[in-house]
C-alpha cells in the first residue's frame, strides 16, 4: 500500500512540474522568435537602404560618363569658371589688399555699409529725384498751364494786389509767407476754451517741437519702466504684454478706416481719456496753492493730460525695451546677487547701461512717429491738395528741417551717455 501510494504522489508531481516546464520553453521559444522577427525586419531595410545606395551610385556613374556630363565639366573648367575668377577677381583683391588690413571697428562698419547698399541704391532711385525737385519747388512759383504742363519760375514770384499784377524777386518768398503771411495761418482750436484761433506755421512748430520732444521724454522713460516690470515672473505676464501692445493695433490705419464712422464717439472717449485725472483731481490748483512754481506746474499737468496719448503711443517701445533687457547676459545679474547688490542697483549699474544703445533707437523712432501724427503733418498734407505747391514743398521742407534739427540734437545728447558692450 505504501508503494502505490509513492507512485500516486509522483505522478501528482510529474503532472505539476510538466506544464511549468513546458510553459517555460514556450516562453523561450517566443522571444527567439521575436528576435529573429526584429532581427528580420532590420535585415530588411538594411537591403533596401543598400540597393537603394547602390542603385544611386551606379545612376551616378552612368550620369558622370554620359557625354553631356563631359561637356558641363568641360564647360565649367574651360569657360565658367575662368570667367566667374575674372569677374569677382576685383573682390578678391579688395578683400586681400584692404578688406583683411581693416581693423574690426573698420569691418563691422563696412559689413554694415553693405548691408544698407539696396536701401541706399532704392533711396537714390526712387527719392533722390523727387526730393531735388520739392527743394527747387521750394525756392519758386509753380504752375500748371494747359498746353505747358508744369511751370517753374525759380526766385521768382507773382504778386497780386487788387487789378495790379507785380513779380517779386525773392529766393525765400514762400518760407516768408508761410512764416508771417496769410497763406502760413493754420486754424487751431484753444484747448482751453475750445474756440478757433489762427496761429502762423513757425508758431506751430515750435508748439509741435516742444510737444514732440514732451513726448519723447515721457514716452521713453514709461516704455523703460513698464518693459521692466514686463520683464519680471508673474501671473498673467501674457496678458499684461498683450494689453499694452494693443493701442498699437487699434490706432492703426486699418482700424481706423474701419472705425471712420465712430469718429465722434472715438472723439469723446478721447477727450474723456487724455483728460481724465483732470476730470477727477483738478491737480493743477492742488500744486499751484501749495507753492510750486507755475511753470513746473505747467509741465507736470502737461504730462497728465497726455497719459492716454502716453499708453496708446508706447507699445513698439516696450517692445523694444523688453527684447533689449531679455538679451542682457544673465551671468551679470548673478555676479551682481553674489556681492549683495539690490534691484535699484541692479537696474542703475546693469539693466540700464546695457540698454541704452536701444534708448537711442527709441528716441529716434519716437520723434518720427509724433511728428507723422502731429497736426502740423495733416496741414502740410492739405497744401498739397490745392494748386500750392510752392508753398507745400516749402512748409515740407521746414517741417523736415525741425525734425532732423531734434534729431540731431537727440543724438548729440544721448550719444555721450550710451554704452556699448562690445566695445568696454
Amino acid at each position: 500500500m505504501a508503494d502505490q501510494q509513492e507512485l500516486l504522489q509522483e505522478d501528482v508531481i510529474e503532472e505539476t512540474i510538466e506544464p511549468q516546464t513546458s510553459g517555460a520553453i514556450i516562453n523561450i521559444y517566443d522571444k527567439e522568435e521575436e528576435q529573429d522577427n526584429s532581427k528580420g525586419i532590420k535585415k530588411f531595410f538594411k537591403n533596401i537602404v543598400k540597393k537603394v545606395k547602390a542603385f544611386t551610385r551606379r545612376t551616378i556613374i552612368k550620369i558622370s560618363s554620359s557625354k553631356v556630363a563631359k561637356g558641363l565639366k568641360v564647360a565649367w573648367e574651360k569657360g565658367i569658371l575662368p570667367a566667374l575668377k575674372i569677374i569677382f577677381y576685383p573682390i578678391v583683391l579688395f578683400k586681400r589688399k584692404v578688406y583683411d588690413r581693416m581693423s574690426s571697428k573698420g569691418q563691422k562698419t563696412f559689413v554694415s555699409i553693405m548691408f544698407l547698399m539696396p536701401v541706399l541704391i532704392g533711396f537714390v532711385i526712387f527719392y533722390l529725384y523727387p526730393l531735388i525737385m520739392s527743394l527747387i519747388y521750394a525756392f519758386s512759383e509753380v504752375s500748371v498751364e494747359p498746353g505747358k504742363g508744369i511751370v517753374v519760375l525759380f526766385g521768382q514770384h507773382t504778386v497780386k494786389d487788387g487789378d495790379n499784377v507785380s513779380v517779386v524777386r525773392d529766393l525765400f518768398y514762400n518760407f516768408k509767407e508761410l512764416f508771417t503771411g496769410k497763406t502760413g495761418m493754420l486754424p487751431v482750436k484753444n484747448p482751453t476754451s475750445g474756440a478757433e484761433e489762427s496761429i502762423s506755421l513757425l508758431q506751430a512748430l515750435a508748439q509741435t517741437s516742444w510737444q514732440t520732444i514732451l513726448d519723447t521724454i515721457v514716452i521713453t522713460i514709461f516704455s523703460l519702466l513698464i518693459a521692466v516690470m514686463l520683464n519680471g515672473n508673474f501671473k498673467g505676464r501674457a496678458f499684461a504684454r498683450a494689453v499694452f501692445f494693443l493701442p498699437v493695433i487699434l490706432n492703426s490705419e486699418a482700424i481706423a478706416a474701419a472705425t471712420k464712422s465712430t469718429e465722434a464717439i472715438d472723439s469723446m472717449l478721447n477727450s474723456v481719456g487724455s483728460n481724465a485725472l483732470t476730470n477727477i483731481f483738478d491737480m493743477k490748483t492742488f500744486m499751484t496753492s501749495v507753492g510750486i512754481p507755475a511753470k513746473l506746474v505747467t509741465f507736470l499737468n502737461g504730462i497728465t493730460s497726455t497719459i492716454y496719448s502716453t499708453i496708446s503711443y508706447a507699445g513698439v517701445q516696450i517692445l523694444i525695451f523688453l527684447a533689449a533687457i531679455q538679451s542682457v547676459p544673465g551671468h551679470l545679474y548673478e555676479a551682481a546677487k553674489i556681492e549683495g547688490a539690490t534691484k535699484y542697483e541692479e537696474f542703475w549699474k546693469i539693466t540700464l547701461p546695457m540698454v541704452s544703445p536701444m534708448i537711442l533707437t527709441v528716441v529716434v523712432y519716437t520723434i518720427v512717429d509724433s511728428f507723422l501724427r502731429s497736426d502740423l503733418n495733416e496741414y502740410v498734407q492739405q497744401l498739397a491738395k490745392n494748386p500750392l505747391y510752392g508753398f507745400h514743398a516749402a512748409a515740407s521742407w521746414a517741417y523736415i528741417i525741425v525734425s532732423l534739427a531734434i534729431l540731431g540734437l537727440a543724438l548729440v545728447v544721448l550719444k555721450k551717455v550710451v554704452f556699448y558692450y562690445d566695445e568696454k
